[in-house]
């Protein structure tokens, strides 16, 4: 959005109401581009894309979604939120990252012929960028190929996210049904001070500090595997509570 000569305005976090009575002060003749996550990177919560279709559609506006967290882990081949809900027709443009999930570099633009060509010749940052090396796109045709067998193993990711949000922690935490989970540690020190506590017991989980969060919003930022184990979410939950 920096990189064009668009105005830009946000609205308030997945609020629906909020966004329709932007969509309907705007002003102008330019296209209106609706603009978001589909999976939150920081609060690990899902966008209400359905409705935030439904309100393109009746306001004109062009629909795009950064897929980066849900790729190969929602949807029953890995697809994504927007595939999951059959929402890829109502997209002008989705963003697949090839990091996270498919364990490369890189990311991919999916959208019309009109938009791919556009961006081919218009778009500086990519013009101006090396393209990935042969090695790295065999890396990713290879996780792709992978990501529909990996049924399983999102089945497993589910188990471990409900047994986490079914254990007592003493913290509080935020809603979240996806493998980011949140615990609200006020204060940068006292949330670098209980990671630091976690790290010691063999538990990789991260402080997020202000002024990344808003102050008193510090949190500890749990990314859940499919290779973690039941174990280690029970010790994980025994150590919160103390």
């Amino acid at each position: 959005m920096r990189l064009s000569f668009a105005q830009t305005y946000s609205f308030a976090h997945n609020d629906c109401a909020d966004l329709e009575r932007r969509l309907s002060a705007r002003s102008g003749d330019g296209t209106c581009f609706v603009v978001t996550e589909s999976v939150f990177s920081m609060d690990g919560d899902l966008a209400p894309l359905q409705e935030m279709a439904a309100l393109c559609r009746k306001h004109g506006a062009q629909l795009m979604v950064d897929e980066a967290h849900a790729t190969g882990v929602i949807g029953d081949a890995g697809e994504g939120l927007v595939q999951a809900l059959g929402l890829q027709e109502e997209c002008f443009a989705r963003v697949h990252t090839f990091g996270k999930a498919v364990g490369c570099h890189g990311a991919v633009v999916l959208g019309s012929s009109l938009l791919r060509d556009y961006l081919i010749n218009f778009s500086r940052s990519l013009i101006y960028t090396t393209a990935l090396p042969p090695s790295s796109v065999a890396a990713i045709a290879r996780a792709y190929a992978l990501m529909p067998q990996l049924g399983s193993l999102r089945a497993q990711l589910s188990r471990l996210i409900d047994l986490w949000r079914a254990e007592e922690i003493g913290y509080r935490r935020l809603d979240s049904r996806t493998p980011i989970q949140v615990v609200i540690v006020p204060g940068n020190d006292a949330v670098r001070e209980l990671a630091e506590k976690l790290q010691a017991a063999g538990l990789d989980v991260r402080p997020i500090l202000y002024p990344t969060v808003p102050k008193g919003s510090e949190r500890l930022r749990i990314v859940l595997h499919a290779f973690n184990t039941e174990e280690e979410i029970r010790a994980l939950c025994g150590l919160l509570k103390k």
